[in-house]
């Protein structure tokens, strides 16, 4: 019966930048070529391409991949094609966690083209195992290497963002330079000048979108600029936050500051934040919009603004999780004498947009801890999770028994294949005649694929023990953690709650709230 494959294709920024022009192999086109040549020469039916453009193979959220792993996962193909194992990935624990450990219990096998790599080979693991170290020791090596590169580059005040503030482009003939654009520039000043004549952040806000000026996402996609825009909702409205990030940002007056974060590992997308002194500082660099002596003045009155009185300042536990059910603009607290409440931000800077909701932190309070308790009531029977709690020692030890069976049943296929091995060597020394082989061989195979189904079967049920665990673990957490709970904090929130949508008048209220489980 012919194959069936799982062709995978992968090209970073880092493969495209080494391509030249004369030589193009790493390219989408020519692996989607090779490895389409290859299935023709193999007999091998397609099943679908798994294309990732642009994404390192260190990347555990490459989408493609991940889909073609629930594929392989349910057995809609054979093989998993690459050019390389590399292709496929550059990190040792993805490498042994799919080629070397569950490809072989869901029946997939791997196939890399130009490297031959071949997972159903068994004596090539170790090849396997290197490889995928050296493709990690490759990537740290790179990392730094950009790293220090990019970190050489902001010491010389030369811009490495992807995209320009807005108020700046780059140079076209140095992509490291910013030069002004004028009619952005003219806004940045307005909101300077907005600001040193009185006006606080919510009302500059509100004045830039009732003269429906562009905020900068939409200027940007306007002239054909890069952009990134992180708001979702009302996308085209000026935020309180632009705004202070405005007032705030440095390169207005010519300066370039950069690095004020890292990734925590080259294996992560995560960043920390790092402190104001290891940040890359380097004045003049560019032409400044902001004149310092207004500069100046506008962080003097930044600095002399009054902050919220003591006595309000108390967590918010839903921070970040409370939206107005008509525009999606987020809620944020204000204060009536002792009393907080939430209302939507949109009613503020853009009025036409909401009638505006609100809510006292009270109320919602109230009502979000009676439905988290009827979600405990709803979700957890107590003398289930007691027998639970009864038979997670069971659980535990049966996983250690499979465990050790899957130890036991690997040994006995090593010791099966060095038995084929050994007879077939046999038999070219002329030990055994040709029939005798013949015999054992055919012993030993059969042993050797009765060890193969028990042992795709041990780990099956090994799997669903484990998954088992794991969901009795996360339903006894449940009952520890929410059973009779009296007061709501941030992580119980934040824990449970997707978030929360207000609507609706006083005397009609709408609370619609979105759970995580």
């Amino acid at each position: 019966m012919s194959k069936t494959a799982g062709i995978y294709i992968r090209l970073s920024k880092e493969d495209r930048n080494k391509i030249n022009k004369e030589d193009d192999s790493e390219s989408i086109t020519n692996q989607r070529r090779m490895l389409l040549d290859y299935c023709l020469q193999n007999g091998f039916d397609v099943y679908d391409i798994y294309n990732d453009e642009d994404f390192s193979g260190s990347d555990r959220e490459r989408p493609e991949f991940n889909r073609m792993i629930d594929d392989a996962r349910n057995k809609k193909f054979d093989v998993v094609l690459c050019k390389t194992q590399s292709r496929f990935a550059r990190d040792v624990e993805i490498v042994e966690k799919y080629i070397n450990g569950l490809f072989p219990i869901w029946g997939i096998q791997f196939i890399g083209v130009v490297d031959n790599t071949d997972s159903n080979n068994t004596r090539t693991l170790k090849q396997r195992q290197i490889s995928a170290l050296v493709d990690g020791w490759y990537l740290s090596d790179l990392s730094e290497n950009v790293r220090a590169t990019l970190s050489s580059k902001r010491k010389e005040g030369l811009w490495v963002g992807a995209f320009a503030p807005y108020g700046y482009v780059k140079d076209p003939e140095n992509k490291n330079r910013l030069i002004v654009d004028e009619e952005a520039a003219e806004v940045v000043r307005y909101v300077f000048s907005l600001y040193l004549s009185g006006l606080g952040i919510t009302s500059i806000t509100k004045r830039l979108n009732d003269e429906h000026i562009p905020n900068p996402a939409t200027y940007k996609q306007a002239h054909g600029q890069p952009f990134q825009s992180s708001h979702k909702d009302c996308s085209d409205l000026w935020h309180t936050y632009s705004i202070s990030r405005m007032l705030s940002n440095e390169v207005y007056i010519g300066n370039v500051v950069q690095g004020m974060s890292e990734n925590v590992s080259y294996k992560s997308t995560k960043k920390r934040k790092k402190k104001r002194e290891e940040w890359d500082v380097v004045e003049g660099v560019h032409e400044p919009i902001i004149n310092r002596d207004i500069w100046d003045c506008v962080q003097n009155l930044r600095a002399g603004k009054p902050k919220s009185l003591n006595r309000y300042d108390a967590v918010n536990v839903f921070a970040g999780k409370i939206k107005c059910a008509e525009c999606g603009g987020s809620m944020r607290i204000f204060y009536n004498r002792h009393n907080r409440y939430y209302r939507c931000s949109t009613k503020f800077i853009a009025d036409e947009r909401c009638t505006g909701h609100y809510i006292s932190e009270k109320v919602l309070h109230k009502v979000v801890l009676s439905e988290v308790r009827k979600l405990y009531a709803d979700c957890v029977d107590e003398e289930e999770a007691a027998e639970q709690l009864d038979s997670i020692n069971g659980i535990k030890k049966k996983i250690v028994n499979l465990g050790a069976e899957l130890k036991k049943l690997d040994k006995e296929i090593d010791k099966l294949d060095k038995r084929l091995e050994s007879i077939y060597i046999d038999k070219l020394d002329r030990v055994i005649t040709p029939e005798e082989f013949t015999v054992l061989k055919k012993r030993f195979t059969a042993d050797k694929e009765r060890c193969l189904k028990k042992r795709e079967y041990v780990a099956d049920e090994l799997e669903q023990v484990k998954r088992q665990q794991s969901d009795t673990d996360s339903r006894l957490e449940i009952v520890k953690r929410f059973k009779d709970i009296q007061e709501l904090d941030f992580e119980t929130v934040h824990t449970l709650i997707d978030y929360i949508e207000i609507g609706g008048t006083r005397d009609n209220r709408i609370i619609n709230i979105y759970w995580n489980i």
